[in-house]
């Protein structure tokens, strides 16, 4: 599961194929790519540079997992590395040398290289070149987008994102497709960062100019277009606007009609939300931390609740927890209560194989380190069944019974235990919007 960033946890720069060292090269040629052979062979274009960082990454990536699984800490070590490959190859190159038709390529291994602003300075000068036509602008804008949101999160990469893709919209609706895409990897990062400003205006800009293509643009964009509707009920519905996410995912399968993958991704969707309104689940686990001994089970009803849906491994879910803190210190003692959800998974960071007993030993740990006090349901680790020769994803009964797609999955319930909100994902910007809903609930 993910979440949202759905995560996610972290967004994945796109990269731009680059072109591969040539295999056949004898000593002391320089092959078409530029890569200068022969036994001491140095690659010596951004094409070079980039195929070079790209395979050293892949080829450890592969040698990792064949040790063993592959670890947060082991590929952040190997990214490291490449990063290092990456920043020495590249100083052999002159960005102001550089013909304008291998700078963006070169920007790309700038951004692999940990060195942003002369990622920058390289877009800027593509972005400059003599000559250049409309195509070929669209074309280096929407790569330039998916470079700079490579780069280290920030307010000024957010903001250089958003005056590419503001220099793309003012394009003549031509080069439409390099808008979507541009506007499809902001939309990406924002949901995967949980950032409903950001969700709400791309999504709605995908939807316009969806209605704008041809049945095969269509086609070729689908999923950013599928992603712009759901993306955006969820950000609506995490704001209390829930009529409203409704009625754009129920209109979603006729205006995207003829796309692949409409109902799997729409569907689900439809199906949380339809949740808000109806009466909470109880939340069963055989076992439960911060609780009575004994607990099987607990009913919402009675207090105004949130629950939220988290595990071990989620980096929005430890986001949200100081804000869930902060939430319960301020309406304990006026009736609000706070409930987690989580299940064993069989590891805990880098530890794999183990026992329910050991696992839950480590979730104790880790929720008290984080400042968790509240009951959490640590469920089974469900398992994977095969129905007519496919395998169903393994659900625990408390996800089903709350349409989880994706974690922190945050529900608040009132005292008759209706559920009045569903918000999947969470930024700093949700807590004031939950104390505002748990604050009208408490005086109902």
């Amino acid at each position: 599961m993910l979440h949202a960033r759905h995560y996610t946890t972290g967004f994945v720069l796109a990269l731009i194929a680059g072109a591969a060292i040539h295999p056949h090269a004898r000593p002391g040629q320089v092959s078409a790519d530029g890569v200068q052979t022969g036994e001491q062979a140095q690659p010596a274009s951004p094409a070079g540079c980039l195929q070079a960082a790209t395979d050293f990454l892949n080829e450890r990536v592969k040698a990792a997992r064949a040790e063993g699984p592959l670890t947060s800490d082991r590929y952040q070590a190997i990214t490291r590395e490449r990063t290092k490959i990456a920043a020495d190859c590249v100083a052999r190159i002159s960005l102001e040398q550089t013909p304008p038709a291998d700078l963006v390529t070169l920007a790309q291994v700038y951004v692999m290289a940990d060195q942003p602003e002369r990622a920058n300075t390289a877009i800027a000068r593509a972005l400059a070149a003599p000559g250049l036509g409309v195509p070929d602008r669209a074309k280096i804008l929407a790569s330039a987008v998916r470079l700079v949101l490579g780069q280290p999160v920030s307010e000024a990469r957010n903001a250089q994102a958003e005056r590419y893709v503001a220099e793309l919209d003012a394009l003549p609706d031509t080069v439409i497709m390099d808008k979507i895409a541009a506007h499809g990897a902001l939309n990406s990062y924002y949901r995967a960062d949980d950032i409903d400003a950001g969700i709400i205006a791309h999504s709605t800009r995908l939807i316009e100019m969806g209605r704008a293509l041809t049945p095969e643009q269509r086609k070729a964009t689908g999923t950013t277009l599928i992603m712009a509707y759901n993306n955006l009920a969820e950000a609506l519905a995490g704001q209390e606007q829930t009529e409203q996410a409704l009625a754009l995912l129920r209109r979603a399968p006729k205006e995207l009609a003829g796309l692949d993958r409409v109902d799997e991704i729409i569907t689900p969707t439809l199906d949380r939300y339809l949740l808000v309104g109806a009466a909470a689940a109880p939340i069963e686990a055989p076992r439960w931390l911060n609780a009575p001994p004994g607990t099987t089970k607990l009913d919402p009803k009675g207090a105004v609740r949130l629950i939220q849906f988290t595990a071990h491994w989620c980096g929005p879910c430890r986001e949200a927890y100081p804000g869930v803190i902060r939430l319960s210190k301020r309406y304990a003692d006026k009736g609000f209560a706070v409930t987690m959800v989580t299940q064993l998974y069989g590891y805990f960071g880098s530890r794999r194989n183990l026992s329910p007993a050991d696992e839950l030993a480590a979730d104790a740990t880790y929720f008290r380190e984080h400042g968790v006090t509240f009951p959490i349901a640590v469920a089974d680790m469900p398992q994977e069944k095969t129905v007519g020769g496919r395998t169903v994803p393994a659900v625990n009964t408390n996800e089903a019974n709350y349409r989880v797609g994706g974690i922190p999955q945050i529900m608040i319930v009132d005292k008759r235990g209706r559920i009045r909100l569903i918000m999947v994902g969470y930024d700093n910007k949700n807590e004031e919007r939950l104390a505002g809903l748990i604050g009208r609930l408490l005086a109902e």
